[in-house]
């Protein structure tokens, strides 16, 4: 009996190395399982072969398996594109704060890298089955010519490209949603959130992106936010992203420091924040102002000592909300400082989390320019 079933290709990545998370695993074309399954089953190894990218170059998907013995929950399309979502977030978020500190890099940032192409064979293996919210369809394999997305280049992505604290913290709480008995409100909230940010983080547009629509994309990445922080009983707005904000432990002094006056609704208020708190302050600003329909310019978005797009700054501070949130925290050494082996580890994996940590402040740190201590904005339209 097989142990695993191919649901779904990505064909926009190619990957060096499995991402795991128990019954459910992203792996690459040469994976062993892969391999089995298409000795079993000749059309899937054809359908994987079959895709190219817009020049006619071949180009391997990864694959998105499932393990026969997972719970019925876990192949519903909603577990599935969490699971996405996680790995999609993580590798993002990352990979913008590292835009932000070394810019022009070739990077994986945008979520539409792991999109999930529309057509896949069906449970046995033989006919095509194509569905999205516009269509329906069965086709034949030998007809079949896959593609990769033309408004993006298909990426390599490797273990190096992903912030891996915060994988591993997501596919833990993965399981406990989709895999437990009980769903509670956090675990809801958080993967309900993850969802929006996936959306916030594809390409604003394609050749015809306009200032708009980067504009509509700062609204999603506010509705991520406020997601994330809402009590359940009550209501999310600014201040409880705020106080998400505010619960992380900062590795640095620069970000920890509470010397911003960040956005209040009540322009009265004269509380300090951190420097995070004072982006997120002007990106929800700039949503109010986008989504509202006020007069807004070009330079709305832009921060003015760091000659950047509040835009670029939006998934390395989600990152920081989702510490917050989750906690993510420096592991705790859970031997004796006797034990030289279990010491060692220890520092490995407190260096390892607080690297991922690191290149998140400083990708917001760029907000402040080189020789700024405050950040500013580009002078704004009146309403």
């Amino acid at each position: 009996m097989e142990e695993w079933v191919a649901a779904t290709v990505l064909p926009n990545i190619e990957l060096q190395a499995p991402i795991e998370g128990g019954c459910v695993a992203l792996v690459p074309r040469d994976d062993a399982r892969i391999k089995a399954l298409c000795r079993v089953h000749p059309n899937l190894k054809k359908f994987l072969g079959k895709f190219t990218d817009a020049f006619n170059e071949k180009i391997r998907p990864a694959v998105l398996i499932v393990h026969t013995d997972a719970p019925q929950s876990v192949f519903d399309v909603d577990a599935l594109a969490s699971f996405r979502d996680a790995i999609a977030v993580s590798t993002v978020v990352y990979n913008r704060a590292l835009e932000l500190r070394y810019p022009h890099g070739n990077r994986i940032n945008f979520s539409n890298s792991f999109w999930f192409y529309p057509w896949m064979l069906d449970k046995q293996y033989e006919g095509l089955i194509g569905s999205t919210p516009a269509m329906l369809g069965i086709h034949d394999v030998s007809a079949f010519k896959g593609q990769s997305s033309p408004e993006i280049p298909q990426k390599i992505l490797s273990n190096l490209d992903i912030d891996q604290p915060l994988l591993d913290a997501l596919l833990s709480r993965w399981q406990r949603r989709y895999t437990g008995r009980r769903i509670s409100w956090s675990d809801r909230a958080l993967f309900r959130s993850l969802n929006m940010a996936n959306q916030a983080a594809m390409l604003p547009a394609g050749s015809d992106t306009t200032f708009y629509d980067v504009g509509r994309l700062i609204g999603l990445w506010v509705s991520a936010f406020e997601i994330l922080a809402h009590p359940g009983k009550g209501k999310s707005g600014i201040f409880p992203v705020y106080h998400l904000l505010e619960k992380v432990e900062w590795g640095g002094k620069p970000c920890a420091a509470r010397r911003y006056k960040a956005y209040s609704p009540n322009r009265n208020a004269q509380d300090r924040r951190t420097l995070a708190c004072w982006l997120y302050g002007e990106i929800y600003d700039a949503r109010n102002q986008f989504l509202h329909g006020n007069v807004v310019s070009q330079n709305r978005l832009i921060v003015k000592k760091a000659d950047r797009s509040l835009f670029q700054f939006a998934a390395p501070l989600y990152r920081m909300a989702l510490t917050g949130f989750l906690p993510l925290s420096c592991p705790d050494l859970v031997s004796s400082n006797d034990d030289l082996k279990a010491l060692g580890e220890y520092i490995a994996a407190s260096v390892g989390f607080r690297s991922y940590q690191k290149t998140i402040e400083e990708g917001l740190l760029t907000a402040r320019g080189e020789d700024s201590t405050r950040p500013t904005l580009r002078k704004r339209s009146a309403p």
